[in-house]
């Protein structure tokens, strides 16, 4: 079901609904109005959607929201899933406690959600034995704070969500602050959205390889102004080796555009095989897939179902990440194309043409409207970006 947004204002009191749950924020607090950021109501659609289609409906959830805010998200799960069997909703900030408790009852929730005053990892913590099917990290800035108690406090198969709004450092553009948050030597690229998405991922593996954990990256998207992924983690130190694998170093040349990754830092090249320029080397990130193909088609299954305000948004990011799921990593932009090679910027869908034509596998990516894969060298790719500009 496509459902609007449907507010109305009652004396200075803002109703708000989404999904299927209700909030009411003050026009006149703006503390409260903090609380609930409506930006981020698309993380929310997907969160619902992506636990819908990776749980069985069999399975009896049980759901941690450490950090609950307005207690929208926490709503929306109980409401919108029906395995959940039950939810502990917390936060820090008693402000935020009593708007979490004043959503749970404004849509007859009180009994069903746990709410709590507590920092974010004493609650994961005190967890460690009574643990959680799914912990979703939301926090104002960087999740990495949060990422050891978050794996400690969840179970054998269960996942981890966890939002960055974070961008500057994870894409590079703050590389020291990347580093000492994430532990990644971040790099700057022309797929800045999807190297912040490996570093954050890079960062949890890391963590949990340590903690004796492998973890699965089975869905990702970057919108608006954060990256987010979900992390299936498993129990073991044969399965923290095998994730393991995935970490690797990403070498980029700003000259000609080049980009490669590797596992081990013996194949590192710090000299460009195409130009002669210089690269930049970046990592550990992580280099496997971002994505679960079998979930995806699930979710893009499940959408109908999804009472959301940006549905139709969501199937087109959904339709475009089915298409980039088993795709080449590390897309290309028509824009910085153009701009390297001094030409006229080529429209996206000619320059998929040119690259099916030549027999390479092309698909747009849902994190740049202007951003494509391509299994093709990039010598290949920008041959072909200048033979569209000869043409035109």
């Amino acid at each position: 079901m496509h459902s609007k947004p449907a507010p109305h204002v009652a004396g200075n009191l803002l109703h708000v609904t989404e999904g299927k749950a209700k909030i009411i924020v003050s026009e006149e607090d703006n503390a409260s109005r903090a609380f609930y950021n409506p930006k981020m109501n698309l993380n929310r659609d997907l969160a619902v959607l992506f636990a819908q289609s990776y749980f069985a409906p069999s399975t009896k959830l049980r759901v941690c929201d450490p950090m609950s805010a307005s207690g929208v998200r926490s709503a929306r799960y109980m409401l919108e899933l029906p395995n959940v069997s039950s939810l502990i909703a917390g936060d820090k900030d008693r402000l935020a406690v009593k708007t979490t408790l004043a959503t749970a009852r404004l849509n007859n929730l009180e009994d069903r959600i746990s709410v709590v005053e507590s920092d974010a990892n004493l609650l994961l913590l005190n967890h460690e034995i009574d643990r959680f099917d799914l912990v979703d990290l939301d926090p104002f800035g960087s999740p990495a704070p949060f990422l050891e108690s978050a794996l400690r406090a969840t179970v054998d198969g269960g996942v981890i969500a966890a939002t960055a709004t974070d961008m500057g450092p994870l894409t590079g553009a703050r590389a020291s602050a990347c580093l000492r948050k994430y532990g990644v030597t971040a790099i700057r690229t022309g797929f800045e959205k999807e190297i912040a998405a490996r570093a954050l991922a890079g960062c949890l593996t890391e963590i949990a390889g340590r903690l004796g954990l492998g973890v699965d990256i089975v869905f990702t998207h970057a919108s608006d102004h954060y990256a987010r992924m979900y992390a299936a983690v498993s129990k073991g130190k044969a399965k923290a080796n095998i994730s393991t694998r995935s970490l690797g170093f990403v070498e980029h040349c700003g000259k000609c555009l080049r980009r490669d990754a590797h596992n081990s830092l013996q194949s590192i090249r710090t000299t460009c095989e195409d130009c002669g320029g210089r690269k930049m080397i970046g990592g550990p990130y992580w280099i496997g897939k971002l994505w679960n193909s079998n979930v995806v088609r699930r979710m893009i299954k499940n959408c109908p179902q999804l009472e959301s305000s940006r549905l139709s948004e969501i199937q087109e990011m959904l339709s475009c990440v089915e298409e980039e799921c088993e795709a080449s990593p590390f897309y290309y932009r028509t824009d910085l194309l153009s701009a390297n090679l001094r030409i006229k910027p080529p429209r996206l869908k000619a320059v998929l043409d040119a690259l099916h034509d030549n027999h390479y596998k092309a698909t747009r990516t849902h994190f740049d409207p202007v951003g494509f894969r391509a299994c093709a060298s990039n010598l290949e790719v920008l041959s072909i970006a200048r033979s569209l500009a000869n043409k035109s």
